[in-house]
């Protein structure tokens, strides 16, 4: 194994009090956005705070990545260019996006902004990642429904950076249709829909919980468990996945902190002593246990079990 290897460690944050946090406690990257562009952000970031971000962070050696991976419809692309353009006179780290506009908008306007690209459940293979690449991307952030030995083989067969989650809520639905608006509307009554947090139920599945909530871009329903493969870490270590992702939606500052915190740890000693690092596994999963929400379970996702589409 290469003694160099150092996977980065990327979550989410909500504003800046909590990329500042995150960052703090060892969070080597953090990924912004806002919801116009982006889809699923853990929280609206004008263009001054993403200013204020890259300050922060570059003080420090960290990056910063936004979130451009909306469903571009016309409408959209008459304002995208220019956003494009604030952000690279930023100086970002790179954008996560997976509409092949982004790429003549950044040709036409010479921009040198860094690619992550991430078309959600297209990002299964390594032919269609290394054309990709062949287009420019610099970041290949893979599909949550490839099993861990699919991920080995497309890191294998790239020449760029591989990324994963390894934390937190997985969206497994959006519609661009305001779903629940639409049924609050039909019975009459929409004081449901601001300001809650919103689940659906399958009536074979009593425990089940999918949370679900709208914004700009539709409709969007998350899994019912939380991604954890903090006990598995070292499948993905091994196999020397460039960078590793925590999801925070849904979650209290507390404990993302927390989760931050404890992957952290856990990068650092596979690194400086991997016997150490073996013996923790468990004890670092425990906690997580202890501060997990009663009503999400933890999983592995697919990584470990067929994917059945």
């Amino acid at each position: 194994m290469d003694t160099s290897y150092r996977p980065e460690l990327i979550t989410t944050a909500r504003d800046m009090e909590e990329l500042k946090q995150l960052a703090n406690i060892g969070a080597d990257a953090l990924t912004v956005g806002h919801q116009h562009y982006g889809l699923r952000v853990a929280g609206d970031f004008s263009l001054f705070d993403i200013k204020e971000a890259v300050q922060f962070l570059h003080a420090s050696n960290k990056k910063l990545y936004v979130l451009t991976n909306a469903i571009f419809h016309n409408e959209r692309l008459e304002t995208l260019p220019a956003y494009l353009q604030e952000l690279d006179k930023l100086q970002v780290d790179g954008i996560i996006c997976g509409d092949p506009s982004i790429f003549p908008i950044l040709n036409e306007m010479d921009l040198n902004l860094s690619i992550h690209w991430n078309p959600e459940t297209l990002s299964t293979n390594y032919e269609t990642l290394n054309y990709w690449h062949s287009k420019g991307i610099s970041r290949a952030v893979l599909s949550n429904e490839l099993s861990i030995e699919a991920i080995k083989e497309i890191k294998n067969k790239l020449s760029i950076p591989v990324e994963i989650q390894v934390h937190g809520m997985t969206c497994i639905f959006q519609s661009k249709r305001k779903l629940v608006s639409n049924y609050y509307n039909y019975i009459g009554d929409s004081s449901g829909v601001d300001g809650k947090q919103l689940h659906l139920k399958q009536f074979k599945e009593a425990d089940s919980h999918y949370p679900i909530f709208e914004d700009c871009n539709g409709t969007h329903i998350m899994s019912n468990e939380d991604l954890c493969m903090m006990e598995f870490l070292q499948d993905i270590f091994l196999a020397e996945i460039d960078c590793v992702r925590i999801n925070g939606m849904y979650k209290s500052r507390d404990y993302q902190e927390k989760i931050v915190s404890l992957y952290r740890t856990a990068i650092d000693t596979w690194i400086s002593d991997q016997d150490k690092f073996n013996q923790l596994t468990e004890t670092w999963k425990h906690q997580i246990i202890q501060i997990q929400p009663d009503e999400r379970k933890l999983d592995t996702g697919f990584y470990y079990k067929e994917q059945i589409y």
